[in-house]
């Protein structure tokens, strides 16, 4: 799940750009956020990119591989941890995926 984070920042990023990666508890919860300064994620297409087999974009003009999976995948992983993972905005541009479960006892 951490990996396909963070090859998605990396994948959707340009080269000079900078990954930040954050990790935290909070309210007996942990809380990892992976920011970048990438293309970032239209507001009409944050909650579809979790779908399954869903990309942004039109195929034939798409720069990027890939199948759809990965945060299709990052969200079934958390709901079987009891956690979740959401998508905002990393302004002035990319995103910020952060994942929260609960604190092991």
């Amino acid at each position: 799940m951490i990996t396909n984070l963070i090859e998605n920042a990396i994948k959707y990023s340009t080269d000079q750009s900078k990954i930040r990666i954050d990790l935290k508890e909070v309210n007996e919860k942990v809380v990892l956020k992976i920011a970048d300064d990438g293309l970032g994620i239209p507001d009409s297409e944050k909650k579809k990119v979790f779908q399954k087999f869903y990309r942004i974009g039109q195929e034939e003009t798409r720069k990027t591989k890939g199948t759809g999976l990965g945060l299709f995948i990052v969200e079934k992983i958390m709901a079987l941890h009891k956690g979740n993972v959401s998508v905002s905005d990393n302004l002035p541009r990319g995103s910020i995926f952060e994942v929260t479960l609960p604190k092991a006892i």
